[in-house]
C-alpha cells in the first residue's frame, strides 16, 4: 500500500505541478502580508508590550484564512487525485462552502497550539531560580507525545472533511479514528510530510507547499478507505471482522486496479509524456 502511495502521490504532484502553484502562491501572500501587519503593531505598542496581543491577532486571523484556503483546496484536490480533471475555478468555487468549518477548524488548531504551546514551556522551561525535575520532564516528555498526536489527529481533518462531507465534530472525531486505526501508516506518512516540508521550505512554499502537503493526505486516505470499503464487504458476506482480519488486509488485492493504473514510469515518460502517448 505505502509503495503504490508514495509511487502515485508523487506522479500526481508531477503532472499537476503547475496547479499546485495557486493556492500555494496565495498562502504565500497571506503569510508575507500577516508579516508586514506585524511591524506597525510592534512599532505603535512597543513601549506597552501590547504588540504581542496584535501579533497572536494576526496569528488568529491568517491560521484561520489559511484554514478556509486548506479546506477549498482539499475539495478540489479529492477530485484530481481521483484521476479527475479539477479547473482551477474549482478550487475558488469551493471557499465560500469552506468559510463556517475553516472558521472553526482554525480557531480548533489556534487553541490547541497555545495550549500545546504554553504546556511544553511549563514543563522545560521553569520560572527563574527554578530547575527542571525528573518528574517534570517525564511530564514535558508525556505532554509532548500527547500534543504531537492531536497535531496528526488535527491534520487530518481537511482530507477527512473533502472525502466524507461530514459535520464538523463528527470529521473529527473520525480523524482520531483513522489515526488510531492506521497508527504506524500514519506515522510514516507524517515523517514523509516533514520532508516534504523541508523541500517547500527550500522552495518557498511554491512546491510542494500546502498543496502537496494535502495531496498526500488526500492520496494515503482514498487508499486506507478501501481498506474499510473490503472490510465492509466482509460483513455483507457474512465472514467474522475481527482483530485479526483486520490485520490482514490483502493490500495487493484490493488495490491492483490502482496498480495498474499507475504503472513505474520510466524517465521518458516523465519528461516526454506526449512521445509515449504517440507510440501508443
Amino acid at each position: 500500500m505505502l509503495n503504490l502511495f508514495f509511487r502515485k502521490n508523487f506522479y500526481d504532484g508531477w503532472d499537476n505541478v503547475i496547479f499546485l502553484f495557486v493556492p500555494n502562491l496565495i498562502l504565500d501572500a497571506m503569510i508575507v502580508i500577516a508579516g508586514l501587519l506585524c511591524l506597525p503593531g510592534f512599532t505603535i505598542f512597543k513601549e506597552s508590550s501590547w504588540y504581542l496581543y496584535v501579533w497572536i491577532f494576526i496569528a488568529i486571523v491568517l491560521v484561520i484564512g489559511l484554514s478556509i484556503f486548506t479546506l477549498a483546496w482539499t475539495e478540489t484536490c479529492t477530485e484530481l487525485v481521483d484521476y479527475g480533471s479539477p479547473d482551477i475555478k474549482n478550487f475558488f468555487g469551493a471557499l465560500k462552502g469552506c468559510v463556517k468549518d475553516g472558521i472553526l477548524y482554525g480557531l480548533v488548531f489556534s487553541i490547541f497550539g497555545v495550549i500545546a504551546a504554553v504546556g511544553i514551556l511549563y514543563f522545560f522551561h521553569p520560572a527563574e531560580g527554578q530547575s527542571v525535575t525528573f518528574t517534570g520532564l517525564v511530564a514535558g516528555a508525556v505532554w509532548t507525545w500527547v500534543s504531537l498526536t492531536i497535531l496528526m489527529g488535527l491534520l487530518w481533518y481537511p482530507a477527512v472533511r473533502a472525502s466524507m462531507h461530514n459535520p464538523f465534530g463528527k470529521a473529527l472525531k473520525k480523524c482520531f479514528i483513522l489515526l488510531f486505526d492506521n497508527l504506524g501508516r500514519c506515522i510514516i506518512l507524517s515523517i514523509y510530510n516533514l520532508f516534504l516540508v523541508l523541500i517547500s521550505v527550500i522552495m518557498l512554499g511554491l512546491v510542494p507547499g500546502m498543496a502537496g502537503l494535502e495531496m498526500s493526505r488526500t492520496n494515503f486516505l482514498r487508499l486506507v478507505m478501501k481498506k474499510y470499503d473490503y472490510i465492509e464487504e466482509l460483513d455483507k458476506k457474512g465472514e467474522p471482522v475481527n482483530s485479526v482480519a483486520r490485520r490482514k488486509i490483502p493490500w495487493k488485492e484490493i488495490l491492483k486496479e490502482e496498480n495498474e493504473i499507475n504503472p513505474v514510469r520510466t524517465a521518458r515518460e516523465f519528461f516526454f509524456p506526449w512521445k509515449q502517448d504517440s507510440n501508443k
